[in-house]
């Protein structure tokens, strides 16, 4: 199935957020509408429909080839739509839209392929069918990304703010050259060219193209893109701008100035992204920021699932603020001058949990939170060498489906286990296998045995994971294997890191062989700084907040 509609909106167990289909790679370790047989081209809005010289369209233009008998292939199908293909002034400085009425629109891999009447066009059993009956269909907008005052532009590369303008109808951010052929440009790029997230690309232009932009419309960081490009749009109608002309500049006149033609006109060979609107955009622009649907390459969102992911968005702002709050080890013993590290777990660039750790290597006082729907916090401490009778782990966990505390003591055989669930009476067992503090959290998993990570080699940790959250607590052996990777082997979003390790996560219960789950770990000065966890089909970062010297993964 080639469309985002139900992938978009499912549950992935047991992180409980909003994924989709989107996914990604990894680095590598060393070595409806439609139908009949009538052939007339799609008629012409008398009036709107000149070109940029005032002639009237050739429907040669946009009439495609013949359609055959038995179509197979998977495309993306708009039919019936009222397509809005480009704006242009005549020589008496008039401006109007060159305009296809009930026209399909097919797109496959990207590209627009054929615009046919819709009564002479045939469906076939691979299509997916946006229905553009009474809509409009025409090239999303492309914007200027502004810089704060010091002229930095980067948090524009944050993955959250790219969802966020996409989801308000734009397709690209002008971004400069330097910073979207950089690393944090080509991890971005390589992470929506993937379908990892459906985020608005970053577009490289050089200083003189930034300033022929005019038409185009600048957005600053100090505020959500859809608000700020209708408050925009807004004001320009205000000042007596006509709407097709401020559709031109947010379009193909931003293409053009771009070097890029094919991102902003509808007709066939272009890769625009599409907007299909419930409303005439000639007369109210605004409608842009509003979408019934978009098009991510040859695949669609429909607007049921763009509502989902904005309310995601919201909920990922929130869990940064909740984040940035977080002290571990607060009202405790804590003697160390060591910093609070944080990290935040997310999947298509949508925060749902966070973990802060204080402490040296070996020693860590720990808090983290998860979002929507779980809604858990964990406390505690954790320690890879503990006093004699003194816990390697003491942790308060407060959520669903049971709140409880637990201590593990290390012992020759393995663990010794307090535990106290809520409502229930106290437990004391042993668990059997390694000895050592059970894994909790990769983030602080990492960071309490970073000294164990030695340049270039590789090593294995026998472990236990603490099992809780979806089901009965227990414990359960892990394996964990760290095979160095070099860095230039696993672009682009691991670029200037000083080592990466894939780690390779085996249950020895299932077999010595079988990688149960595989994550790509970065290290920064020692310590872990960001990870790639491939979780199926949707690719879970962990990245550490706020980022160091380079833009956030999300």
């Amino acid at each position: 199935m080639n469309s985002l509609d139900t992938t978009w909106i499912r549950m992935l167990a047991p992180l409980g957020l909003a994924s989709s289909l989107f996914f990604a790679g990894g680095c590598e370790p060393p070595a409806g509408d439609g139908g009949g047989t009538d052939s007339d081209p799609a008629s012409n809005a008398e009036d709107a429909n000149r070109d940029a010289s005032g002639e009237v369209a050739s429907v040669d233009d946009f009439v495609g080839p013949p359609e055959p008998e038995f179509v197979a292939l998977e495309r993306l199908v708009i039919t019936g739509a009222t397509v809005l293909s480009g704006f242009g002034q005549d020589a008496d400085g008039i401006w109007s839209a060159s305009v296809l009425d009930d026209t399909t629109v097919v797109i496959e891999d990207g590209e627009v392929t054929r615009l046919v009447a819709s009564s002479a066009f045939r469906l076939g059993l691979g299509d997916v069918v946006v229905t553009g009956k009474g809509r409009f269909v025409m090239a999303a907008p492309i914007v200027v990304g502004g810089a704060l005052p010091d002229g930095d532009s980067s948090s524009w590369l944050e993955g959250g703010r790219l969802v966020d303008a996409a989801l308000s109808g734009i397709a690209g951010v002008a971004l400069p050259e330097d910073l979207v052929d950089g690393p944090g440009g080509r991890c971005v790029l390589d992470r929506i060219g993937s379908l990892e997230i459906p985020g608005a690309s970053p577009l490289a232009a050089d200083p003189g193209a930034l300033e022929a932009l005019q038409g185009a419309v600048t957005l600053g960081l100090d505020s959500h893109p859809g608000a700020a490009l209708d408050a925009a749009i807004r004001e320009r109608i205000a000042s007596g701008e006509e709407p097709i002309e401020i559709l031109s500049g947010l379009t193909q006149a931003a293409a053009a100035s771009l070097a890029r033609p094919d991102l902003g006109m509808v007709e066939i060979g272009s890769r625009s992204r599409l907007l299909v609107l419930e409303g005439d955009p000639t007369a109210d622009p605004t409608l842009i920021t509003r979408p019934h649907a978009m098009t991510f390459g040859d695949r669609v969102m429909r607007r049921a699932e763009i509502e989902v992911l904005r309310d995601a968005s919201v909920r990922g702002r929130d869990m940064r603020e909740r984040i940035l709050e977080l002290s571990p080890g607060e009202g405790r013993e804590d003697s160390s001058d060591d910093p609070v590290r944080r990290w935040y777990t997310s999947t298509q660039s949508q925060v749902f949990a966070g973990v802060a750790a204080k402490g040296p290597a070996g020693d860590l006082f720990f808090t983290g939170r998860t979002g929507q729907p779980r809604f858990d916090r964990v406390d505690g401490r954790i320690r890879l060498r503990a006093p004699e009778n003194e816990p390697n782990l003491e942790m308060i966990y407060d959520g669903p489906p049971q709140s409880f505390e637990i201590r593990t003591d290390s012992r020759e055989s393995g663990l010794d286990v307090r535990l106290a669930i809520e409502d229930a009476e106290p437990i004391r067992a042993e668990s059997p296998g390694p000895s050592g503090p059970p894994i909790i959290d990769l983030a602080i998993d990492l960071d309490l045995r970073r000294e164990a990570f030695v340049p270039n080699a590789d090593f294995v940790l026998e472990l236990q994971e603490l099992v809780y959250g979806n089901g009965p607590i227990g414990l359960a052996p892990r394996r964990y294997r760290f095979i160095p990777v070099e860095v230039a082997e696993c672009p682009p979003c691991f670029e200037g890191f000083d080592q990466v390790w894939r780690l390779e996560i085996i249950d020895p219960d299932r077999g010595d062989d079988l990688i149960a789950a595989v994550a790509f770990v970065g290290f920064r000065d020692g310590r872990p700084s960001r990870a790639k966890f491939d979780a199926g089909a949707d690719a879970v970062w962990v990245e550490e907040y706020p980022a160091i010297d380079r833009p956030s993964i999300d």
